[in-house]
């Protein structure tokens, strides 16, 4: 079936939503096709497999998380601030998914989880290249061993995949999502980077359209 750029974009927004909401192994093509309103058909007319429609979804969403990032750090005056309004960015995403999701990642279908494996140097260079522009603005510490940085945080997204057994009951995704972020940066922020990183939480946790999980602007003074 042939659509245009923009319908088929559309068409991979609405599915990463039910993704998001509902996790992969729970979603079914007769689920996907009726919370969409189009004919189970249709939908094996433009996705081969169910597994073949979620790869795809996923790697347009990852491809729109590149551009972003681009786009923030190009606009941004510091790395610190860059990392600030991802950060606010993911978090929106984090708000509306379920927790399933990670879990599903790795235990429903193998082949994502090997494609996401297979970016992970890809992944791990790009953020050192992002540690070294942040030592060079002064916001990051010269005297952090970054590669091992850069692994504990991955560890520490990983456990995001095990919620309820790690942490205690109450606790959001948003909750330990938070914590992760806001404790990595701190702790390889130098007095300048600590000063920006400060300013700029302290106007976002007041600020109402970070708890509707909107994306502020975020100006430096």
């Amino acid at each position: 079936m042939n659509l245009s750029k923009e319908d088929y974009n559309r068409l991979l927004d609405g599915i990463i939503k039910l993704v998001f909401d509902k996790g992969l192994k729970s979603l079914t093509m007769d689920s996907v096709a009726a919370n969409l309103g189009m004919s189970k058909r249709t939908l094996y007319e433009i996705f081969e497999s169910k597994q073949q429609m979620f790869l795809e979804v996923l790697a347009y969403q990852h491809g729109n998380h590149i551009r972003t990032c681009t786009e923030i750090f190009s606009t941004s005056g510091n790395t610190m601030e860059a990392m600030l309004k991802i950060y606010i960015k993911q978090r929106n995403i984090m708000a509306k998914v379920n927790p399933s999701f990670f879990r599903d990642m790795d235990n429903a279908f193998s082949e994502i989880k090997d494609m996401y494996e297979n970016t992970e140097e890809d992944r791990h260079n790009k953020f050192l290249e992002i540690f070294r522009l942040g030592v060079d603005d002064g916001v990051f510490r010269k005297d952090v061993n970054y590669t091992i940085t850069s692994k504990i945080f991955k560890i520490q997204m990983e456990s995001l995949k095990r919620m309820e057994e790690l942490f205690p009951p109450g606790l959001t995704l948003l909750d330990v999502y938070d914590s992760i972020i806001i404790g990595l940066l701190r702790s390889i922020a130098t007095p300048k980077g600590m000063e920006i990183l400060d300013r700029l939480t302290t106007t976002l946790l007041h600020n109402p359209k970070v708890m509707n999980n909107q994306t502020p602007d975020i100006q430096q003074p």
